[in-house]
């Protein structure tokens, strides 16, 4: 597995390098920034099984060079005074453009006490690549390396500092003008022990209605191997309907 991940950081460093020359995408003519708001109604497996409110907003501010990234995610759902679910994901990226490639710093705050994190803080340094970019369809990959600091909700609460590796990879391809199919992956591996690791999928279709407002079907699927304590389940998975309004 680590052959693996030395390979994929290896063709992102090398495909950097070969292309040195500037190049100019279809979004450097975009607005300087863009801010999204997505209220959603989420269907859940796994530790938490149960229906949830879901809100995440997206704010992205633009330079000829630079980007600035803030992402923010919450659920939560409640039944006869009796938490079923909670989730917040929090993370900003400040990222510079040369080319093809993308360098970025990434910090993160995440909360699932139903996976037994009541506080997981992650920071650290990446690099990407845009290996197509058009009109119509993108694909990028990138690794990062984030060092975690978890504060665990066992049944004896501790806290874990280890530093973890990522790859991902993303793609959006239009299907029409008005309708466009995104995938995320991301595997995510433990620099000490090769057996924890996670794997994070999302595929969403999204409908734009109009200028500021779409409608999007979103499919996730989390994987931990080495959950935190017994009985926590490997695998979450949510089934979430948008309406998303952008300004």
């Amino acid at each position: 597995m680590k052959r693996i991940l030395a390979f994929l950081v290896t063709v992102l460093v090398l495909c950097s390098i070969s292309f040195s020359k500037d190049v100019k995408f279809e979004y450097d003519q975009l607005p300087d920034y863009n801010f999204d708001i997505a209220l959603g109604y989420s269907q859940t497996s796994g530790n938490t099984n149960t229906k949830a409110l879901n809100l995440k907003s997206t704010y992205v501010k633009k330079k000829e060079k630079y980007r600035i990234y803030l992402f923010a995610n919450g659920m939560y759902a409640e039944s006869n005074d009796i938490k079923m679910a909670e989730e917040i994901d929090l993370k900003t990226r400040f990222e510079y453009r040369k080319a093809r490639t993308f360098f970025f710093w990434d910090i993160r705050y995440y909360r699932n006490p139903f996976q037994n994190f009541t506080q997981r803080l992650a920071t650290g340094p990446g690099i990407g690549y845009y290996f197509s970019h058009s009109e119509k369809f993108y694909l990028t990959g990138s690794y990062y390396l984030y060092y975690y600091k978890d504060k665990v909700s066992n049944t004896i609460s501790y806290t874990d500092r280890y530093f973890m590796h990522n790859v991902e990879e993303r793609f959006k391809y239009s299907l029409s003008s008005n309708l466009a199919l995104r995938q995320k992956l991301i595997y995510s591996l433990n620099n000490e022990n090769s057996k924890d690791y996670y794997i994070d999928f999302e595929l969403s279709l999204i409908n734009n209605l109009t200028e500021h407002l779409s409608l999007s079907i979103v499919y996730s699927y989390n994987y931990q191997n080495q959950p935190k304590e017994a009985g926590i389940k490997r695998t979450d998975t949510a089934f979430t309907t948008n309406i998303i309004i952008s300004f």
